[in-house]
């Protein structure tokens, strides 16, 4: 009877110490990190932004080597305008530089040629039947003749700027004199030249050729 008495007692106590609770212990120091994971799927490509433009959207047309007509002058074009383009062009400051002797001349005004020959010139440009061009006429010659006479020019560069930007006054007139300070005032380089072809169209050419006096 006593053995039992004292199985029941021990198993008392034990449960005793089980149920009691005491104060938490301090936290151990964290373990030491894990290998990292391996890097999850790439998501996908944003969409492609849009091309900038240099010069506040200026554009240098070029025409390559020409030789003036039987006038003495030249008809330069851009064909097939669409609306949007036809709008800004129409608001657009242009600018005409031929080039000469290695140099570029800009016009209106005077161009000197090999054998000491030189020639002036002038330019009227306009839209017409979707197509812009740039009509290029001789005002007066060296040579002692009344046709004026035939040129033939390395290059003929047209400049094409925006409404906006000759507002905001950033080019001066002394520097619209030189093609080469015009396009670094306006961030361009010769990279974005565009040509022109030879006018197609059966546009009416102005008489303009009357020799200067």
């Amino acid at each position: 009877m006593f053995k039992k008495l004292l199985l029941f007692a021990s198993v008392v106590l034990m449960i005793a110490m089980i149920s009691c609770k005491g104060d938490d212990g301090a936290v151990g120091p964290a373990g030491p990190a894990g290998a990292q994971g391996p890097a999850g799927p790439a998501g996908p490509a944003g969409q492609d932004g849009e091309d900038g433009t240099g010069g506040g959207g200026a554009l240098i047309i070029s025409t390559g080597e020409i030789e003036t007509d039987s006038t003495g002058g030249y008809l330069a074009v851009i064909e097939n305008l669409t609306p949007a383009q036809d709008s800004a062009l129409s608001s657009s400051a242009i600018l005409v530089y031929v080039k000469s002797g290695n140099a570029y001349w800009s016009i209106p005004g005077l161009v000197l040629f090999t054998g000491n020959k030189f020639s002036s010139f002038s330019f009227a440009h306009g839209i017409q039947e979707s197509a812009f061009f740039v009509d290029l006429f001789t005002t007066n010659w060296s040579e002692d003749q009344d046709d004026a006479p035939k040129r033939t020019f390395q290059d003929l560069r047209i400049v094409i700027i925006p409404g906006e930007v000759v507002e905001a006054g950033r080019l001066s007139a002394e520097t619209l004199k030189d093609y080469n300070k015009t396009i670094t005032a306006l961030g361009l380089t010769d990279a974005p030249v565009k040509l022109a072809s030879k006018l197609k169209l059966n546009l009416k050419r102005q008489s303009h050729i009357q020799r200067a006096k």
